[in-house]
């Protein structure tokens, strides 16, 4: 459980009395996962239906 609170804190950037007091379990866990992640790859083109299915048709 103490590993869980301290990823709260870090992630979330949370205080101590707000993960362990205030929000809810629960709450703590959806907000975790609804988190925004960097992105990364490649950009990709936007692309047009038409252009799309002429490369599929060859």
């Amino acid at each position: 459980m103490h590993g869980q609170i301290a990823t709260f804190i870090d992630n979330l950037h949370l205080s101590y009395k707000e993960v362990f007091e205030v929000i809810p379990y629960r709450n703590l866990i959806m907000m975790q996962q609804n988190k925004l992640h960097e992105a990364f790859g490649d950009i990709m083109k936007k692309t047009s239906s038409n252009e799309l299915f002429a490369n599929i048709k060859g």
